[in-house]
C-alpha cells in the first residue's frame, strides 16, 4: 500500500508540471491598421501608423534614418491613443500632409530578426532554420509569400520573406513567433525600397520601438 501511495503521489506531481510546462499561449491581439509614408527630406521617411493593442487605437508617428555606422535608427515622435471617431480626420490630414499608403510597387519584404538569450551560435542556428520553415510552410500554404534568406549576424538570427499581403502576413509571423515564446525577443521590420536597390526599413514590431536596428 504504502508504494501505491507514492506512486500515486509522483504520477500526481507529474500531471502537475505537465500541464505547467503546457500552459496555453495568449493570441497576439495586436492589428495593424493603416500605414501611410512620406519622404521629402532625403534620407528621412516619415511614417504614420494606427495599430489596435488589445482594445486601443494608436497612432504612432515617427522617423526612420540611418545612424553614423549605417544602421537603421527609428525615432517615435508621437504617439497617442485615439478613438474610432478620429480615424476620418486623420486620413484627411495626412493626404494634405503628402503622406502616401504604399511606399513603392518594388515588393514586399519582411524581415524578423530574433535575439535569443544565452544561446550559442549552433543552437540559434537550429532554432532559425526550424522558424524559418515553420513560418515559409504556413505563408506558402495560404498563399501570402516564401522564405528567400536567412543569416545568423551581430543582431542576431535573420529571416527574410517576400510576401504578398502586409496584413495577413504579418499577423501570421507574429503568432507562430508568439506559439515559440519567441515574439518578446523578436524584431519585425517592414522593407521600405527608396529606389530599386536602395532601402530602409520600418520597425513595426514593437509597435512602438524607438531606437537602433542593426540589419546585419
Amino acid at each position: 500500500m504504502k508504494n501505491i501511495g507514492i506512486i500515486l503521489i509522483t504520477i500526481f506531481a507529474l500531471s502537475c508540471n505537465n500541464q505547467t510546462n503546457h500552459k496555453p499561449t495568449e493570441k497576439v491581439d495586436i492589428k495593424y491598421v493603416s500605414s501611410n509614408y512620406k519622404n521629402e527630406t532625403e534620407g528621412i521617411i516619415e511614417f504614420s501608423r494606427i495599430v489596435k493593442d488589445n482594445s486601443n487605437l494608436n497612432l504612432i508617428e515617427g522617423e526612420i534614418s540611418f545612424d553614423e555606422n549605417y544602421n537603421t535608427l527609428q525615432k517615435i515622435t508621437n504617439k497617442r491613443i485615439v478613438s474610432e471617431s478620429e480615424l476620418d480626420s486623420i486620413k484627411s490630414s495626412l493626404k494634405i500632409k503628402g503622406y502616401r499608403k504604399s511606399f513603392d510597387n518594388i515588393g514586399k519584404i519582411i524581415f524578423v530578426q530574433m535575439q535569443p538569450k544565452n544561446e550559442n551560435d549552433l543552437q540559434v542556428l537550429d532554432l532559425r532554420h526550424s522558424i524559418e520553415e515553420k513560418i515559409h510552410e504556413k505563408l506558402n500554404s495560404n498563399g501570402l509569400g516564401e522564405w528567400i534568406a536567412g543569416d545568423l549576424g551581430p543582431g542576431g538570427a535573420n529571416m527574410l520573406f517576400e510576401v504578398t499581403e502586409w496584413e495577413k502576413s504579418i499577423q501570421l509571423i507574429m503568432d507562430i513567433l508568439n506559439q515559440e515564446s519567441l515574439l518578446d525577443k523578436s524584431l519585425i521590420m517592414k522593407r521600405l525600397n527608396t529606389a530599386e536597390d536602395d532601402w530602409n526599413y520600418e520597425i513595426i514590431y514593437p509597435i512602438d520601438y524607438n531606437g537602433v536596428f542593426n540589419q546585419m
